[in-house]
This record gives structure tokens, sequence and C-alpha cells, in this order.
């Protein structure tokens, strides 16, 4: 069975699913659902219908083996549920705990590459999503964190978030990934 995000333009959280499946590279469908009350994103995928963002990435970190993530069940599985609780929690917990959210993710980027610290994951791609829906909705600045900042700018460079960027302003848009196109929520009923 295809895998199909079902999602909102824009919508903070979407982003960054985007973001991770274009990096899995593995084939999928966008169907944007303009239905107040809807609650999305929603991930289908082998039958399954992942209604959470945080399970849907985690869902995404456990595929083409563990290439966005960690087995489940490890110490770096573990550290990285907590990094997305974290994200989560810090960017949507009002201005005093954002700064907190930033200063603390500042310090751990000036001495590593990734969020995660040894490779890229789907944290990631729910940083640089969280960043830019605190951006947009919370007036976050970034000047007051030069490692957060750096960070965020170099995936905003990343041929990923360019295509979520452009899904969600309705641009045209080229996938670095398997990206098979969108279709209308009619023509793909959900999965029970």
């Amino acid at each position: 069975m295809e895998t199909i995000l079902y999602h909102r333009a824009p919508q903070g959280c979407a982003f960054g699913v985007i973001v991770a499946l274009e990096w899995l590279c593995r084939p999928y469908r966008l169907v944007q659902v303009d239905l107040p009350g809807l609650p999305v994103p929603v991930l289908q995928a082998g039958g399954k219908l992942l209604r959470d963002c945080r399970g849907i990435l985690r869902h995404i970190g456990q595929q083409r083996r563990y290439l966005l993530g960690y087995r489940a069940g490890t110490a770096e599985a573990r550290r990285l549920d907590t990094l997305l609780d974290y994200l989560h929690e810090g960017f949507d917990g009002g201005p005093a705990r954002m700064a907190l959210s930033c200063a603390a993710l500042d310090e751990v980027l000036a001495s590593q590459e990734w969020i995660d610290g040894s490779k890229r994951t789907v944290a990631d791609a729910c940083l640089v999503a969280a960043v830019r829906w605190a951006q947009r909705e919370a007036g976050l600045e970034l000047a007051a964190y030069p490692a957060l900042q750096r960070h965020v700018m170099e995936l905003h460079a990343d041929p990923a978030v360019f295509f979520a960027d452009a899904i969600e302003t309705q641009r045209p848009a080229v996938s670095s990934g398997r990206y098979l196109g969108s279709a209308s929520v009619d023509a793909l009923p959900m999965a029970a």
C-alpha cells in the first residue's frame, strides 16, 4: 500500500514530516486536507494510520535500516524519542520556555553537526519545522542563538526543506526524494 501524508497547509508539524519523507527517499504522496476540525497530519503507511506527529516521525525514523532514527528499544532510540518530545513541548510552551529550549539547543549545536549528534535524524526535520512555526507564529528571533541559527540556515539550504516550503506555500515544487505527486482527498480513501 502506498504511503500517503494527509496534511493542511501551512501547518508546522506536517512541514517536518514532509522533510523527513524527502530524506527517506521512499515513494509517497501528499493529500492536502482543508476540512476544518479534521485532525492532520495523518500518515497512511502499510495499511496503518498514524495520527500523531511525533508518532509519524518515530515511524519514519524506523524505516530504511534506521536511516533517520534508531532501532526501537535502544538507548539511541529512547534519546531520539525524548528529543522529539522536547522539541514539540519546548516550542509550544510560551516565550520563556521557547527561549530556554533555544538556549539549550544552541549549546548542543555549538559542539556537534546534528541535533542528535551522530547523524541527521527525524529530530532535525522536527527542529526546522518547529523553528519555522515559532518564527511565523511567535516572533522567534534566532540572532541570540548563533549555533542554532547556523544549523537552521543549513537545513533551509537542504533541497528537502526547500521542497516542503514550496508544498506549504503552494509553489511549484521539485522533489529530491521520491514524491509521487498530490492527490485529491476524495480519490484516496483513508484506511480503516
